[in-house]
C-alpha cells in the first residue's frame, strides 16, 4: 500500500499534522461507507493515516517506496544516548511513585505524596519538551534527506525510540492524574 497516494498526497516526508489531517477528511469525504465507499476502503484509509501521522514510519515507508535500503534495527545515534538516561530516570521516578500512590491506603498517606507527585509531572513535562525538540530537530532533516544528504535509516531508529519514549512519559503522566 502506498499510505501517500491513498490520501492524495505527494510522496514527500516534510508534513505538519495539519496537512495530514486535512487530506484524511478529504479522502474520507469520498471513501467513507456514509459517502459511498465501502467499510475496507475506509480502513485502509485510517491505517494510511496512522502510518503517516508518525514520522518514523512516514520516514519508513517513505525509505520502502523509494526502495532505498536500509536497517530499522540498530544503535541510537550517540547524542539520543544522553536522552535515554534521561528518559529511563524520569520513568523510573515516575514508577516508584505509581506503585507508592497504589499502595497508599488513606487520604492522608496520598496526600503526603502529592507535592512529590507534582514534582514527578513537572519532570516529565520538562523530559517531554526535551524530547518534542530533539524529534522536531530530526524531522528537520527530512527535506535533506529527500534530497539524499544524510543517513535516513539512523533517522528512522532515532525517531522510533524518541516516539517510544514520549509515549511511555504520557503514560505515565497520565497515571499521576
Amino acid at each position: 500500500m502506498d499510505a501517500f497516494a491513498r490520501l492524495g498526497l505527494e510522496r514527500r516526508l516534510a508534513y505538519s499534522e495539519e496537512e495530514l489531517r486535512e487530506a484524511f477528511r478529504e479522502a474520507g469525504k469520498r471513501v467513507h461507507p456514509d459517502a459511498g465507499g465501502g467499510g475496507g476502503e475506509f480502513e485502509a484509509l485510517q491505517e494510511a493515516f496512522r502510518l503517516l501521522s508518525r514520522p518514523s514510519r512516514r520516514l519508513r515507508h517513505w525509505l520502502e517506496l523509494s526502495g532505498i535500503p536500509g536497517d530499522e534495527r540498530g544503535a541510537l545515534g550517540l547524542e539520543l544516548m544522553d536522552l535515554f538516561a534521561l528518559a529511563g530516570e524520569v520513568l523510573q521516578s515516575a514508577d516508584a511513585l505509581i506503585r507508592r500512590r497504589e499502595s497508599a491506603r488513606s487520604a492522608l498517606a496520598r496526600a503526603v505524596l502529592e507535592a512529590e507527585t507534582q514534582q514527578v509531572r513537572e519532570r516529565i513535562e520538562a523530559a517531554q519538551e526535551t524530547l518534542g525538540r530533539v524529534a522536531g530537530e530530526k524531522i528537520a532533516l527530512f527535506p535533506a534527506l529527500e534530497r539524499e544528504d544524510g543517513d535516513p535509516w539512523q533517522i528512522v531508529r532515532d525517531l522510533a525510540f524518541l516516539e517510544k519514549w514520549q509515549a511511555q512519559l504520557r503514560e505515565r503522566y497520565a497515571k499521576l492524574w
